[in-house]
């Protein structure tokens, strides 16, 4: 599962649209914090990949992914 947070509407507007368009299981949430989109069923290959080129379609700059948490 990987998530994907944002503050510009438009930018997750975008995302959501692009992610659709490649028929990627995910949801959506809107707090006070911004977008989120959440990515799930898809390997950590799939979903490496999948961030690298939203990235470049995109013209963003790549962020340090946080790490997870661990299971207890």
């Amino acid at each position: 599962m990987t998530t994907i947070s944002t503050n510009s509407k438009n930018l997750f507007s975008k995302i959501q649209k692009y992610l659709k368009n490649k028929r990627v299981c995910f949801t959506t949430s809107q707090g006070n914090e911004g977008y989120a989109l959440t990515i799930f069923d898809l390997s950590d290959s799939q979903t490496t990949s999948l961030i690298q080129k939203m990235t470049k379609h995109f013209h963003l700059t790549p962020r340090q992914q946080e790490p997870m948490a661990l299971a207890a």
